[in-house]
């Protein structure tokens, strides 16, 4: 905090006559008022209060940002208010007597005139009318936050590059487009290249006549305001980009983001100290850089500046890559090890078919949803809208089918999802679709399953021998051998080693070997990687050893998907860096938390396990069931009820089998822990059906059905969370 030495009372007359609180008083009174207050500088982060203080000046904002923050107890720390050039705060505790009941601190660069207590409390005496209108304000201030407790807060967005192929300028109109479109909130993108750059070609908002500099920040954004093809605004800025301008760079910020919810700094790739400015006053920073090895060295000493002008950089930088070609897997991962910090995003290679990339050639790649580079820009874009949509597809088996439903209906009606997670049965449908496979193809590709056979040959066909029984059963052959001859003996040693493997089976992991599952999936998947899907995916397994969730979000899509449905005592576990990975299930049966730490600010679920008050009712309905099966049995001849009576007998003797056992006592528990994550999504949805079975996987067709009918009735609510608006209503708005 520094006291301005822009502090003559003529001059901060000149700021009074903005401020709405003293609309109504005269030249005299301001300059009565300009007398008595000091014009104080706060930088970015600096608090003008706390919460607590006691109250002992009024203050009135001139140029920057400032944000009210509250504490309640030891929660977090809630944002009450953004204020921006001419608002006035602290008038509330100076009339009440009371400490102040929240926190200011500046959230970039901020003039503000102080009127300390003594001094206020004459200026109200001497103009009656002021005390009117603070009381209309307090009372109008209070009745608004009471029926309107959420407010938009401006962001500023800083872009540079590490190269001048690194597409920043593209990037930007990209991002000021989507933003615009997924938000529906005003953007503008802030030009500061010099026009020999060749970059103005892409904002197409015309040159503008005459000099900025001199004028005052009002008439600079007035006239050198534009607005673009693609749905924002422009604002040609490159001469705050020469020496001796930046201090500039704040008031025009300032005015900006009382008017426009996004501000995009495009800025050239030269730094300066108005570059600087500008960055030091933003609240994230985007550095993109290309794969060339000057690039990377560029990006990485780029960074190595900001830590040292930024305490708090590496909060606010995300780095960008940008494929300006096609390139190999590993030598993109070579690529990103080279940089200092991880790579947040990576935008694919954006290539136009009709020659050159222009501005009037991204226009109709921006429309298409399938392509790469579209995509991730939408999803920062969405990300900074803090709009981003998980989808967490939980574990149950073949009653997870119904996850096919609840995407057939997100496809048909086009609700957004940005982030998808899902365990057991839910990673296996989620990574199909992340990778690029419709709701429809999952649907043919389960009828495929009708045929009990071709899901029992995954499994019967691949059970395990393990060793020790190989050895025992060779050692009992050769004993009989000797005894009664070969092939006794050949005969006795393959039932001794089929009896060992049986048993000994699950006391190695699991009898499943999980080897012609793991070649199904590998096909499926086409080999695809976390790296070549498109919406980022996150597939959950448990480590049982360490009781920790094992969260796959790179290398092979398959390989992840088999770890994470290896269901515990039926298929052997997977070891992945040292860690025995199985079924995600037992940890985390519906991912919900794995989306909330992955960024996603709405998360929809998706729980399959039927609640323990539809069983019991589904048991009475057995019950009723059985009572007039033995009444019209009892009609039946002597003969049919014996044999009804001895096939009851023999089911009851067999059943339940030790699979159905570990089965369902799995998802008892995995019921328990699936409720408690629910109460952390948006929407849960639950497609249950309590009659089914965990290994009905030969009738998708009842489990689809029952996802659709779910989504669909809870379709109002898919399309509130993700702020998506019905034909009716869109065509109302028009």
């Amino acid at each position: 905090m520094t006291t301005s030495g822009f502090a003559r009372p003529e001059n901060k007359v000149a700021i009074l006559r903005r401020i709405p609180v003293l609309t109504s008083c005269t030249e005299d009174q301001l300059l009565l008022i300009a007398e008595r207050t000091r014009l104080v500088e706060y930088k970015k982060g600096e608090s003008v209060y706390r919460q607590g203080d006691v109250a002992d000046a009024f203050y009135m904002v001139s140029s920057g940002r400032l944000r009210v923050i509250a504490r309640d107890g030891s929660g977090p720390e809630q944002v009450l208010a953004v204020l921006h050039n001419g608002d006035s705060f602290g008038e509330i505790s100076l009339l009440t007597g009371e400490t102040h009941s929240a926190s200011v601190e500046a959230l970039n660069d901020a003039l503000v005139l102080e009127l300390e207590k003594k001094d206020f409390d004459d200026v109200i005496n001497r103009i009656p009318s002021l005390v009117l209108y603070l009381s209309r304000i307090l009372s109008r201030r209070l009745r608004t936050r009471e029926l309107h407790p959420e407010f938009s807060e401006a962001t500023i967005v800083a872009l540079c590059g590490s190269a001048k192929a690194a597409g920043r300028t593209t990037f930007a109109v990209a991002l000021g487009a989507l933003l615009r479109a997924e938000t529906g909130k005003e953007v503008v993108v802030v030009d500061c290249n010099a026009p020999d750059t060749g970059q103005g070609q892409w904002y197409a908002a015309g040159a503008v006549t005459g000099s900025l500099l001199g004028l005052s920040t009002e008439e600079m954004v007035q006239q050198a305001t534009r607005p673009h093809a693609l749905g924002f605004s422009v604002v040609a800025a490159h001469e705050l980009m020469t020496p001796g301008s930046e201090q500039a760079i704040a008031p025009l910020l300032s005015l900006l983001t009382s008017r426009y919810e996004y501000v995009l700094l495009d800025l050239p790739l030269a730094f300066g100290p108005s570059t600087t400015k500008a960055l030091t006053q933003s609240d994230r920073i985007f550095l993109l850089s290309g794969t060339e090895r000057d690039d990377i060295l560029r990006a990485n000493a780029l960074m190595e500046q900001l830590a040292s002008t930024m305490p708090d950089w590496d909060t606010r930088l995300q780095l960008i890559l940008n494929l300006r070609q096609e390139i190999g897997r590993e030598a993109l991962q070579a690529v990103k090890a080279a940089f200092k910090r991880p790579v947040v995003h990576t935008l694919p290679h954006l290539a136009s078919a009709s020659g050159p990339l222009t501005l009037e050639r991204l226009t109709p790649l921006l429309a298409r949803r399938d392509a790469g580079y579209v995509l991730a820009v939408r999803h920062i874009a969405r990300e900074l809208g803090g709009m981003l949509i998980g989808l967490a597809l939980g574990s149950g088996a073949a009653l997870g089918l119904a996850h096919i439903g609840v995407l057939k209906v997100i496809e048909r009606e086009q609700i957004p999802i940005d982030l998808i997670a899902g365990s057991s049965i839910g990673s296996l449908v989620g990574g199909l679709w992340a990778c690029g496979m419709s709701a429809a193809e999952l649907e043919q590709m389960a009828l495929g399953y009708k045929n009990p056979w071709n899901v029992h040959k995954l499994f019967l066909l691949d059970v395990g021998i393990p060793v020790f029984s190989i050895l025992v059963g060779m050692a009992a052959g050769l004993m009989l051998t000797w005894i009664a001859g070969f092939w006794i003996g050949f005969l006795f040693g393959f039932l001794v080693t089929i009896s060992f493997g049986i048993m000994l089976g699950p006391l190695s992991g699991g009898p499943i070997q999980g080897a012609r599952l793991m070649e199904k999936l590998r096909t499926d998947f086409a080999n695809k990687t976390f790296e070549d899907t498109r919406i980022p995916l996150k597939i959950i397994a448990a480590n049982p050893m360490a009781r920790e969730e094992v969260v796959f979000d790179s290398g092979p899509v398959a390989d992840a998907v088999r770890a994470s449905v290896s269901i515990p005592g039926i298929f052997k576990p997977v070891t992945h860096e040292g860690r025995v990975c199985l079924d995600g299930g037992v940890v985390n049966p519906v991912p919900i938390s794995v989306l909330k730490r992955a960024g996603a600010h709405h998360v929809i679920a998706v729980n399959v396990f039927p609640t323990t008050v539809e069983l019991v009712r589904h048991r009475e309905q057995r019950r009723l069931r059985r009572l007039d099966h033995d009444v019209e049995l009892a009609s039946k001849s002597l003969l049919i009820r014996l044999l009804a009576r001895a096939r009851q007998e023999i089911v009851r003797s067999i059943t339940p089998l030790v699979f159905d056992v570990i089965m369902r006592s799995m998802q008892a528990m995995e019921y328990q822990i699936a409720e408690v994550a629910c109460r952390e999504a948006d929407l849960t949805l639950r497609p249950t059906l309590p009659e089914a079975n965990w290994l009905e996987f030969f009738s998708p067709e009842k489990f689809i059905q029952r996802g659709e009918e779910v989504a669909l009735q809870y379709l109002p609510e898919l399309k509130r969370i993700t702020r998506v608006r019905s034909v009716d209503n869109a065509e109302h708005a028009q």
